[in-house]
């Protein structure tokens, strides 16, 4: 019954291709990262399905085909999923998470290469490198009871050329989802998103999209000012009194309120308190909720000012679901690990020096925007992938169960990891190839080996 579904999973996404023949070699190359036990690129799935090297190319060819594109294909994804039953709302509203993750790489004809610096505190991790900088949404998904999952719903590189900030590119999307879902929306998002431009984007669509992201040390609010009956000469005041956030938790503190919630999987008691202020950077209100834990002090702001604050402290708590997704993207499946390179774009130095490292020179900027678009197709297929585990993971637990047939020292929980869903569903693909299955899946990925025996053995005649 897996394949089954898998079928229709796969089927419900043929309107985004323009041809049948690269609808075909979608369904294979989705089986090849499902069953592929590396992740060294295009060849992995050559490897993982015992293809003949003539479909190398054709592989090749796939990914830079102009047949279907990386957006089409999402949103066929998004329309799928507007029916799912186990989406996580809050009201009516659907929850997004939202978040950016850099990855390292050094090919010096590689488009979209630029220099990073690295934001974690981890000290083995340089403070600058060569790389790319992808923005990541996902939407809330309930996973049993008290499990949660990040169900991925668009990635793409961020380049410093483009006219929009890295920050308000993300919201730009989530509104683009938010009307595909057919619902209103929460965006959560970590500290980096609280700026002006981002909440001023949200304003422009009156409430489809609210914000909600944890708010800096340094940010300060204003109260309502009250205008005088009688007005004095000069032009009037817009701000009135000026209150820093942080300095609340001790000015105010015989105002914030106790209860219990769950944060990050534990009941704990916390103290908040809500206080709606004017933001200069909007000109406008926006609520914050003043948060105490045992993890300290912590300060979050939305654009929704009728939210609860213990709503806000479980979104906010959730974000973390789309870090596990960057997790399985890169350690999981390999996602991250891909290998296009342009010929036609000018190597660049590996050790740029600062202030002196010029943009890129293409001989064919069209070409080498292709293989820009190649790089997201390659993980925006995998994204699918990922989307896909989760949705079998929740339907055939007993099954997956049954064929996975691998040992876990520390079991997950009633519903299956995304590593053990795939583990079971590669033993289902790699048990029908060896006997010739009559699925759907099947019979494509042995009509492409015959495909590529025939064309080998043309060549050898020739």
């Amino acid at each position: 019954m897996m394949t089954v579904y898998l079928q229709t999973l796969l089927q419900a996404m043929r309107p985004a291709f323009a041809r049948e023949a690269t609808f075909v070699w979608f369904v294979v190359v989705f089986a090849g990262f499902v069953t592929r036990t590396d992740a060294y690129g295009v060849s992995s799935i050559v490897r993982a399905l015992w293809l003949a090297p003539a479909c190398y190319p054709c592989l090749l060819h796939f990914f830079h085909s102009s047949a279907w594109t990386a957006r089409g294909l999402l949103e066929q994804w998004w329309r799928l999923l507007a029916n799912e039953k186990n989406t996580y709302l809050v009201g009516e509203r659907v929850v997004l998470l939202g978040d950016h993750t850099k990855n390292v790489k050094d090919g010096r004809r590689m488009p979209g290469v630029s220099t990073l610096h690295q934001d974690s505190e981890t000290a083995s991790k340089p403070s600058f490198f060569r790389g790319h900088h992808w923005g990541c949404l996902s939407m809330l998904m309930r996973r049993g009871a008290k499990k949660f999952s990040a169900m991925p719903l668009w990635a793409e590189i961020h380049n410093d050329c483009t006219s929009e900030s890295r920050a308000v590119r993300i919201v730009v999307v989530a509104l683009q989802i938010a009307r595909v879902l057919g619902r209103p929306a929460y965006l959560v998002l970590d500290a980096f998103f609280a700026s002006g431009p981002v909440f001023e984007t949200t304003g422009r669509e009156a409430g489809r999209l609210h914000i909600l992201t944890r708010a800096k040390k340094s940010y300060v609010g204003y109260l309502p000012i009250q205008q005088p009956k009688k007005r004095k000469p000069g032009r009037p005041r817009q701000f009135g009194e000026r209150l820093k956030l942080m300095d609340l938790f001790e000015d105010r503190e015989h105002m914030f309120k106790t209860a219990e919630t769950i944060v990050y999987d534990k009941v704990e008691t916390v103290r908040y308190l809500t206080i709606d202020l004017l933001w200069k950077p909007v000109k406008g209100k926006i609520r914050f909720f003043l948060i105490e834990s045992s993890r300290g002090r912590i300060v979050l702001m939305t654009s929704d000012l009728c939210m609860e604050p213990l709503v806000a402290i479980n979104l906010y708590c959730r974000r973390v679901s789309i870090e596990t997704l960057f997790d399985t993207l890169k350690n999981l499946l390999g996602a991250m690990q891909y290998h296009f390179w342009s010929k036609y774009l000018h190597p660049v130095s590996r050790r740029p020096a600062r202030n002196k490292q010029s943009k890129p020179y293409s001989t064919r900027p069209e070409r080498t925007k292709n293989t820009l678009a190649a790089i997201e197709k390659f993980v925006v297929v995998q994204l699918l992938v990922v989307g896909s585990l989760q949705l079998l993971a929740g339907r055939f637990v007993s099954e997956i169960g049954d064929r996975a047939h691998c040992w876990l020292r520390t079991p997950c929980g009633p519903i299956p990891s995304e590593f053990v869903t795939r583990t079971a569903l590669s033993n289902i693909i790699r048990t029908n190839l060896i006997r010739f299955g009559k699925d759907w899946i099947t019979q494509l990925i042995l009509g492409k080996r015959e495909t590529s025996e025939n064309t080998r053995n043309f060549e050898v005649a020739a």
